[in-house]
């Protein structure tokens, strides 16, 4: 199982987003936010294997929530903003999506995202044991 947190201003593209995850059983939506700093303390609670994120948002973007992340926390950055996709794999993030969002392109984002979990020697469990 994925897990995953979506984190965007506009309550409709998380649903949005939401409604297309449901497509992927192997991924579970274990929060959600709307902004930066409620962001970091979902991502701090649920410990996700990807975060889904916005770019612009009001109080921060996107980019902020980066040094906010455990090791081994991929991130999909979903945006309409395609100007951005250079600063996003600059960074590394595993993919980079345009909104909205296209089911197809999603559907090869999951692929590229279990690829990735399924060489990575942390498994989620052995990550809950940390300290």
């Amino acid at each position: 199982m994925i897990t995953a947190v979506i984190v965007d201003d506009e309550r409709v593209a998380r649903k949005m987003l939401r409604t297309l995850l449901q497509e992927h059983p192997e991924v579970q939506i274990v929060g959600e936010a709307q902004s930066v700093s409620q962001a970091a303390e979902v991502v701090a609670s649920t410990h996700p294997d990807v975060v889904f994120l916005d770019i612009q948002m009001p109080g921060g973007t996107g980019f902020e929530l980066l040094s906010r992340l455990q090791p081994g926390c991929q991130v999909v950055f979903v945006t309409a903003y395609h100007e951005f996709a250079v600063k996003a794999f600059d960074v590394r993030a595993l993919d980079f999506l345009l909104k909205p969002v296209d089911p197809v392109r999603l559907t090869q984002t999951i692929e590229r995202l279990t690829d990735v979990l399924d060489r990575s020697p942390q498994t989620p469990q052995s990550r809950n044991l940390e300290p």
